[in-house]
């Protein structure tokens, strides 16, 4: 029998166990018989003596196994009549009071005003939350080095993230799977700046619901929107700066009134950069010695226009354009010096590489949601289109050297690589309540997409360019990708129990129209899922959960054409890589809602890696990316939040786990096996007279990569903030990597390849940025007719 089916067998049996207790239950409801969270409820024995104090959850409900007796229910909320409900029976069985309702208290005063602050970092039941916009330390960043410093994240450099210790992760933006290629996706993330985020959600075992994409999770990346009553501005700025200068500025506008909410937003940011590499390897007789410095200058632009119609509370609509473009450049100088065994050098080249690359994104959603009927039955509609356009241009230069064995000598090569992708996607979903303790969730979704990439590649032969025609290739891919999936999910006291089944079809098609060789594949895969979550206590809670997932190839990692990193190294793709299966367990206790322990297991076959192939007598290492025969993945997670006094919060995440890669290429064998452990702690200081303090540390060991054993890297963080003019004006100034720690550093000693790599990083920044909210209440402005959580949620299924 399958693991899946063993796992979902098992679970039925716990939750059938759940229905031998005995206790009261309920659910409390407001006068609009919408569930109240956050309820306290104080439960009395026949002589007013009280037993036990507890809270209802998310949707109202609670649940108590109590000795048989007499017992009094005193249920209070803030605005609200106490209410009292008297003579209860409890026989060794239990006893459901259906639904208790609660009344507002129309002698309160008219309006109450209450300030919160999300904490910087929660844990949810299926997810962590990072809410970036809560953070002293994010402004002056980008996406990708918010990603970079998120508890239990890690990105190399060219831009991958792993979670926990597992690469193949997808990326979501507002709940929606991207599907641009890797490199676009870096170039996406490196163009948006923190101050366009929300916050980060973490979802490292996600149901059936969502896409199956992502071996290692799902990372979703929410981004700030406005709909707040009358008309309001925020304006934000930044400047400072590393090893150069950094700046950033942009506005965000919303108007809210009646049904209608209209908001649009724009930024522009520049970040300069540089970077040292040294990148050294060695062959049979001989060594390579590579160093050079980088000057990488980023300028992003990024726009957004939406419209949502609310009509009523149950209906949305809305309409959201957004687009980004920019230039990204890599200036490159250094040297490559090949030496004997014995010192002698035989070779010295001066290199110069030089990549001017810029792009042009724009997006268009639109959606439908309606609740519907007195269970609040939700269906979401959802059309993205996006059209993105990249094109990089690249002159690489080596001059070599007179040396006792080398004549002198110039050697020039260019390559343009412009690439389109367009992209359809259609989606709906259904939420269906059966009951207040059973939903059913239903949906399908279909996308095609279609990339056209392009590589030029010349050579100068004889003081005129010639095409290469043996490394140039005119590379197309189709992809179509059906999906359907069925969630269920029950609560039977102190038991949650959900359960779903989810269906992908692909169709793709790699048309290399250079060599006229044709790839298709057409494939069809079931993924389920199942979680079953225990109530031990108020303070106890046990969730176990299972996962099957996918992770297809990029398409640029199928495009064979040759990416130069520069004269001596370069990437090149494998039309044959097929997708690899993932199988996810994962075992997570929660203690009071500050503490949380989990433990988990993935098993991959077929997992697709980078491996490289060394060329000697050409002083050439080729890096592609071939599926090998597994991965293993293994470990602990552990995230606590308390406060030492009043004023300082602290937040603590360690990951421990092992990477296990094995298999064999090029008759190589792969056996690289490492435990690796990432420390994260995050502290807030809220001082008086509107004052904040936050530190931040961060420490990753080695890890196992494929082929490549990733060193020790870490930093330490300060950033401090002032609020003035009643909290519409924010200072902020923040120092980064204040200890310059944050180094890129990796070895591969794997068969005939040995490499070592070191990235000394241009992280150690200093920002000063302000932001300022202003804003007027307009009359018959709409009341607050937004989509509730779940169907805010719902809008990231299928």
């Amino acid at each position: 029998m399958l693991l899946h089916q063993k796992l979902f067998l098992f679970f039925m049996f716990l939750s059938s166990l759940a229905f031998a207790q005995s206790g009261i239950k309920a659910q409390v409801v407001n006068e609009y018989n919408k569930p109240m969270a956050q309820v306290s409820i104080q439960i009395e024995n026949n002589k007013s003596q009280l037993v036990k104090e507890l809270t209802t959850d998310t949707d109202g409900s609670f649940s108590i196994n109590l000795p048989s007796g007499n017992y009094r229910l005193r249920l209070s909320y803030l605005g609200y009549v106490d209410t009292t409900v008297n003579g209860i029976v409890a026989e060794n069985k239990w006893t459901d009071l259906m639904q208790v309702s609660l009344h507002p208290d129309l002698q309160m005063i008219d309006a109450i005003t209450i300030k919160a602050k999300r904490p910087l970092i929660e844990q949810k039941t299926d997810r962590m939350v990072i809410n970036v916009a809560n953070s002293v330390l994010s402004d002056g960043l980008t996406a990708l080095e918010i990603l970079q410093r998120s508890p239990g994240l890690n990105v190399d450099d060219d831009g991958n993230i792993i979670m926990r210790g597992k690469s193949d992760v997808a990326v979501m933006i507002n709940g929606k799977l991207s599907y641009l290629s890797q490199k676009e996706l870096v170039t996406l993330l490196r163009g948006t700046s923190s101050s366009s985020l929300q916050s980060v959600e973490l979802i490292t075992n996600p149901s059936a619901k969502f896409d199956a994409q992502g071996l290692g999770g799902i990372i979703n990346i929410v981004m700030k929107t406005e709909k707040r009553k009358g008309f309001n501005i925020a304006l934000n700025g930044f400047g400072g700066a590393g090893r150069k200068a950094r700046y950033g500025t942009g506005v965000n506008m919303n108007a809210q009134i009646n049904s209608w909410n209209f908001q649009g937003s724009y930024e522009h940011a520049y970040r300069g950069e540089e970077e040292y590499r040294s990148f050294d390897r060695f062959f049979e007789s001989r060594r390579s010695e590579q160093y050079s410095k980088t000057s990488e200058p980023l300028k992003t632009n990024n726009l957004k226009l939406g419209v949502d119609f609310i009509p009523n509370e149950k209906t949305n609509l809305y309409f959201l354009w957004s687009a980004g473009f920019g230039t990204y450049d890599n200036f490159n100088q250094g040297y490559n010096n090949i030496l004997l065994n014995g010192g002698q050098m035989t070779s010295n080249s001066l290199t110069d590489n030089a990549i001017l690359s810029k792009w042009n994104n724009h997006n268009l959603s639109l959606g439908y949601q309606q609740r519907m009927n007195s269970r609040d039955d939700q269906l979401s509609v959802d059309i993205d289109v996006m059209k993105a356009d990249f094109d990089a241009n690249q002159l690489l230069i080596a001059d070599f050297q007179k040396t006792a064995t080398q004549n002198p000598y110039l050697s020039k090569r260019k390559n343009k690589t412009p690439s389109t992708t367009k992209l359809l996607v259609a989606k709906a979903d259904y939420l269906m309540h059966l009951s207040n303790k059973h939903r059913l969730e239903f949906g399908a979704k279909s996308s095609f997409m279609n990339a056209d990439n392009n590589a030029i590649n010349d050579t100068l032969r004889a003081n005129e360019w010639v095409q290469d025609l043996q490394t140039s290739n005119h590379f197309l891919y189709e992809e179509q990708l059906h999906a359907a999936y069925l969630n269920y999910s029950m609560e039977a006291h102190d038991w949650r129990l959900q359960a779903g089944l989810r269906m992908e079809h692909t169709d793709a098609l790699g048309n290399q129209l250079t060599s006229q060789l044709k790839n298709p594949k057409k494939y069809t895969n079931w993924f389920p899922s199942i979680s079953l979550g225990k109530k031990i206590s108020d303070q106890h809670q046990l969730q176990l959960s299972y996962s099957r997932r996918i992770n297809r190839p990029d398409y640029d990692d199928l495009n064979p054409f040759r990416y130069y990193v520069d004269a001596f190294v370069y990437f090149v793709g494998n039309p044959l890589l097929q997708p690899e299966l993932a199988n996810a367990i994962e075992l997570n206790y929660s203690f009071k809602n500050n503490l949380h322990l989990s433990f988990f297991y993935t098993d991959v076959k077929d997992v697709m890696t980078s491996v490289l192939t060394q060329v000697p007598e050409e002083n050439l290492t080729i890096r592609t990316v071939a599926n090998v025969k597994g991965f293993k993945n293994k470990g602990m997670n552990l995230n606590h939040s308390f406060k030492p006094i009043n004023l300082w919060t602290s937040i603590n995440n360690l990951s421990l786990y092992e990477n296990y890669y094995f298999g064999a290429f090029n008759q190589d064998v792969i056996d690289n096996r490492g435990w690796s452990m990432s420390v994260q702690s995050n502290n807030s200081f809220a001082l008086p007279k509107q004052w904040t303090v936050e530190l931040n540390g961060q420490f990753n060991s080695a890890e196992s990569d494929g082929v490549f054993e990733r060193k020790p890297t870490g930093f330490v963080s300060l950033g401090v903030q002032k609020k003035l003019m009643n909290d519409k004006l924010t200072l902020k100034l923040v120092g980064n990597d204040l200890f310059k720690t944050m180094q890129y550093r990796t070895t591969s000693n794997v068969g005939s390849v040995r490499m070592n790599q070191h990235f000394n990083l241009d992280s150690r920044t200093f920002i000063f940025s302000l932001s300022l909210r202003l804003g007027k209440e307009l009359k018959g402005s709409a009341k607050d007719k937004g989509p509730s959580e779940e169907q805010s949620r719902v809008r990231g299924g299928s």
